[in-house]
């Protein structure tokens, strides 16, 4: 049985909080104010601005740039 993700294919802004788990093609930044847990693959950067909380149970294909906010192992 297989379990359908959602992918988005390019960079992607997350502006509202919740859970994300599945595929993300390119970029990945995190707003102010923004509470996410992230799972599954990032194939670009991601960055987390400042006042954002990250909890980063994904696989980060690029890099990690914390602009002042919070990251945390999910």
């Amino acid at each position: 049985m297989s379990t359908k993700r959602p992918t988005i294919a390019g960079d992607h802004l997350f502006s509202q909080s919740g859970e994300f788990d599945g595929l993300i093609g390119g970029d990945v930044t995190v707003a102010k104010g923004v509470e996410l847990v992230l799972k599954g693959l990032v194939n670009g950067d991601l960055r987390i601005e400042s006042g954002a909380v990250v909890r980063l149970g994904a696989m980060v294909g690029g890099q990690v740039f914390n602009n002042g906010g919070t990251l945390l192992a999910a």
